[in-house]
């Protein structure tokens, strides 16, 4: 029994992994006609195209991008108190992009792809300001609070997004010394979002829509030369949907480094 299973797995190998055997005859050594001499014995991996080029289609399962968040307001928003309710902690408006997989298409010689991919965008604001985000029957407002004694409040979103990129790299054989650059489009449909703020002995988490554009389409652009790599992302939607944002029109930038990059 253990013969023949040690023959099917060496079948199943052989399928696999065909040989290669290169023979070269000479008269004065043979067995059974061929030289025994000068075989050669190769064993291609499956992993690889049979001709040695490089794969059509590449694979990368994960990719990480770390960076911040920036809102663009069409005008001075002012409320109660001659206040922004949009002035940001920069420090602590960030934006992390965890795409699960991405894949490059070759269209030219390896140097010209097509990059898409499937991912999360999470997106944090925290308002510099006391402001308290309220919706109520459907109307969507910013209130200054200076007197709750609230420290800290955050709008968080979670959007799943499908970037389509034309990508360009210098050096397709050798990543680490190769200059790149992408340029295309990415869709997003929100996920689910929350309102934070924190208090001396308090936090209160609220989960509500927040009138946010429940579907974003935006531009993407990326640039990098080996390890080191930048992205940004211009959304073409408002933050807030166009007939519940209060007349808050609002765009958002997101830009930072690549950790894990393709």
């Amino acid at each position: 029994m253990k013969i023949k299973w040690m023959c099917l797995l060496a079948g199943g190998l052989m399928m696999l992994c065909p040989l290669e055997i290169d023979a070269n005859p000479i008269s004065n050594r043979i067995l059974n006609g061929f030289d025994t001499s000068n075989f050669e014995l190769s064993v291609p991996s499956p992993l690889q195209p049979r001709d040695g080029t490089r794969r059509n289609v590449n694979t990368r399962y994960i990719t990480f991008e770390l960076g911040f968040d920036f809102w663009l307001p069409a005008e001075d928003y002012r409320i109660a108190g001659n206040v922004d309710p949009f002035e940001q902690r920069i420090a602590n408006s960030t934006n992390v992009n965890l795409y699960f997989m991405r894949q490059r298409f070759n269209l030219v010689n390896h140097k010209l792809n097509l990059e898409y991919g499937i991912g999360l965008n999470f997106h944090k604001i925290m308002f510099d300001n006391p402001i308290v985000m309220d919706r109520t029957d459907g109307v969507l407002s910013f209130n200054y609070e200076p007197d709750i004694g609230l420290r800290k409040s955050r709008l968080n979103s979670t959007y799943l997004t499908i970037p389509l990129l034309l990508n360009f790299e210098s050096n397709p054989g050798n990543s680490r010394r190769s200059f790149r650059v992408a340029a295309g489009v990415y869709g997003n449909t929100r996920l689910g979002s929350n309102f934070k703020q924190k208090f001396r002995r308090e936090r209160i988490k609220d989960r509500d829509s927040f009138n946010l554009s429940p579907f974003r389409w935006g531009l993407a652009g990326q640039i990098g030369y080996g390890p080191v790599n930048f992205y940004v992302n211009y959304s073409m939607t408002d933050v807030f949907e166009s007939s519940k944002n209060s007349g808050y029109e609002i765009s958002m930038v997101s830009a930072g480094f690549i950790l894990i990059p393709f």
